[in-house]
């Protein structure tokens, strides 16, 4: 969900709040050229990949970690918004040719 226009998560009582303004410049600027460099929009939503799952990949590559929340926001600041803002793992129209997802993972 979302609250004033910000990620909100509040699953079986453990509430998610964080948001990526939270973190040091530095890691935000990592975190918004990752997105920019590596996340693609597209006109249709992508199901396949979730806010959940992208953030452990942003979290490979950089070693930063983020909640979902965190990263929600961060996607949200990036012009990304989800399909469905009442999911706990948000959807976005971005492509499957994304940068992101071309790396395997070992």
């Amino acid at each position: 969900m979302m609250i004033n226009g910000r990620p909100y998560s509040n699953e079986n009582g453990y509430i998610d709040d964080s948001l990526i303004t939270n973190h040091l410049q530095e890691e935000i600027d990592t975190v918004m050229n990752w997105i920019a460099e590596n996340i693609s929009k597209r006109k249709t939503p992508l199901y396949g990949h979730t806010s959940y799952g992208i953030k452990h990949l942003l979290e490979r590559d950089t070693r930063i970690y983020l909640t979902n929340n965190e990263f929600k926001d961060a996607m949200l600041l990036a012009g990304y918004k989800p399909v469905d803002p009442n999911e706990l793992n948000w959807c976005y129209c971005i492509s499957k040719k994304s940068k992101a997802f071309a790396r395997k993972v070992w």
